[in-house]
């Protein structure tokens, strides 16, 4: 009995582990991943690309091969400096280090008017799953664009991105 008694104790955690995904979806790790950017836009123009590289982030690397899922939990903006006339602004995503011409809109237009300024808004999302596969490889790049005379504004944007790791995968 005294030596059954560690081998079946060896077999109940073996199954555990390797037998009962509740176990091993509780040692899942949350970690979220912020970045901060604030684009210039000034005319009917694209702005230069924001690329963004989930390995410039210790946890994201120390993780990388344990990935189960990232994903974007928000994108919000603000309008800090608007000093041109009343247009519209969208947001663009591609693949990191694409053409603009590539890129595919991502959230609903932003509109807004002459002088307007704006307190810290999320974005209401058109195609969030497009960005959200493009970070399954864990890079991308985003674009402003503004629409509309004389446009002039300065649009801080503030984008949080949750990863789901396990270190037992």
């Amino acid at each position: 009995m005294k030596k059954a008694l560690p081998v079946l104790a060896a077999f109940c955690i073996f199954g555990l582990i390797s037998g009962c995904g509740d176990i091993k979806d509780a040692m899942d790790i949350e970690f979220d991943i912020p970045y901060n950017h604030i684009f210039i836009i000034q005319g009917n123009t694209e702005t230069l690309s924001y690329d963004i590289n989930l390995e410039d982030n210790d946890d994201y690397r120390r993780y990388k091969d344990k990935i189960r899922s990232v994903r974007i939990d928000y994108i919000r903006y603000s309008i800090t400096s608007n000093t041109g006339g009343g247009g519209a602004v969208d947001l663009y995503a591609g693949s990191y280090g694409s053409a603009f011409s590539t890129a595919t809109k991502v959230a609903e237009t932003i509109s807004f008017a002459a002088g307007e300024k704006r307190r810290e808004t999320d974005v209401e999302w058109i195609n969030k799953a497009f960005i959200e596969s493009l970070l399954v490889g864990g890079k991308l790049s985003l674009w402003a664009v503004g629409r509309g005379s004389g446009v002039d504004i300065i649009v801080p944007v503030v984008i949080k991105i949750e990863v789901t790791a396990n270190p037992l995968e």
